[in-house]
């Protein structure tokens, strides 16, 4: 009896061990860069509850305020077991170095089980070898901002060819209002007039210039860099030392800039700083080369996997949950952005916003952004050489030069 007694205890012991261990909640951790402006935070919280709430499985965040230290944080963390369950990146090419040294996760699987809900064009930019990593909560495409009441004050119409771009332009300059913004600030915009400048004389030759078939100093581009010192020289933009954030919807909002080159995510920031959602409209910008067609640059966002994930599986069945039309919208309507699923409902984006998809789809090529399409360590290096060349334009011989050779360098030795 005193055998069977303990035997007894021992079973009611060990269930409520098990029981103890299944009550145990999943605490899913998700870093990011968005802490700062703009602040997602609220944003990932209530994801996260959602989530929750769908599928039994949340996460809370680990936010970072500016997009270097949380770089150096993830990269840190990753190889560790202290790496985070999920964590905000960026696609193709900004993703590889990660992926090469094993740090992600393989989302071959889930991309296979959505794999009618998004292009083949979307996923094409987060494969290597064959399998996909990360998964895209939204995607977002680069035009031009405009201020509505400042065009309708001039009777400007949005322009679809060169000619009238450059005649919009010169009517605000004369009246003394600016036309486009432009900065070196936090380096990275540098790169918006440029791969507007190129791929709108070439498609192809932007793509080949991103993946080394060609080189900078190649006359095509050097004429792309042409047309932009043009424009420089003409009085469009703006002291370069305005900020795209702190500065740009104040302007905005004043008509003292009257349009502002952005991802269409950028609408957020003008409302944010005060601009009535009304007084905003988005083109894409003509092409400089009429040969060059109808062509739009694209961002995509990725939330990634760590390989060392403390808890991988439940990591997945969120990804699984917010890669579906349900759980993708309900991030992207929060940001007021396009869902990356497309399945995903999006009737409640902004009329400007609707409308700019709509000629998206209206027969355009769509191009992956530079700060992804091309190798990071080219890219990171490049925005400076941009940046010299906006303050000293006369310098495009030395900097194309100087971009050639840091293409080079890295082409020479890269991983294919």
């Amino acid at each position: 009896m005193r055998k069977m007694m303990g035997l007894m205890l021992c079973v009611v012991a060990g269930a409520l061990l098990l029981a103890g261990c299944a009550a145990k909640p999943t605490n899913l951790v998700l870093m990011h860069d968005k802490g700062g402006n703009p602040n997602y935070v609220p944003f990932f919280e209530d994801l996260g509850k959602q989530a929750k709430a769908a599928i039994g499985v949340g996460f809370t965040q680990s936010p970072y305020p500016t997009t270097d230290v949380f770089q150096a944080a993830v990269r840190a963390a990753l190889p560790t077991s202290k790496a985070p369950d999920l964590f905000t990146w960026w696609s193709t090419y900004r993703m590889k170095d990660l992926i090469d040294n094993g740090l992600v996760a393989d989302l071959t699987d889930l991309w296979n089980k959505h794999k009618a809900e998004y292009p083949q064009g979307l996923r094409d930019a987060f494969t290597f070898n064959g399998k996909v990593y990360g998964m895209a909560d939204v995607v977002e495409y680069w035009g031009v901002w405009y201020n509505k009441d400042v065009f309708a004050k001039y009777n400007l119409k949005v322009p679809t060819t060169w000619d009238e771009f450059l005649k919009v332009c010169d009517t605000l300059k004369k009246n003394k209002i600016t036309p486009m913004l432009e900065s070196v600030q936090q380096r990275w915009p540098t790169f918006i007039l440029f791969e507007e400048m190129v791929a709108r004389q070439d498609p192809k030759l932007y793509v080949d210039l991103c993946e080394g078939r060609a080189k900078y100093s190649d006359p095509r581009v050097k004429k792309a860099f042409s047309v932009w010192a043009d424009m420089i020289a003409k009085g469009y933009f703006t002291d370069p030392s305005t900020d795209l954030f702190a500065d740009g919807p104040r302007l905005f909002n004043a008509g003292k800039v009257a349009m502002i080159p952005c991802g269409s995510w950028y609408l957020s920031v003008l409302t944010g700083g005060g601009v009535a959602i009304d007084k905003a409209d988005i083109f894409v910008m003509p092409p400089v080369n009429a040969s060059a067609g109808k062509v739009v640059i694209m961002e995509a966002s990725p939330i990634v996997v760590s390989a060392k994930a403390p808890n991988l599986a439940a990591a997945k069945k969120v990804v699984d949950w917010w890669m579906g039309p349900e759980g993708n919208a309900a991030f992207a309507k929060m940001l007021n952005q396009y869902p990356a699923n497309a399945k995903s409902d999006s009737s409640f984006l902004p009329a400007s916003k609707v409308n700019f998809a709509k000629t998206i789809n209206d027969g355009y090529q769509v191009l992956n952004r530079y700060w992804e399409a091309t190798p990071t360590a080219i890219c990171e290096k490049a925005v400076d050489k941009f940046a010299e060349f906006i303050l000293k334009p006369s310098s495009v011989d030395t900097v194309l030069a100087d971009l050639d050779k840091i293409a080079d360098d890295y082409w020479a030795t890269a991983k294919k």
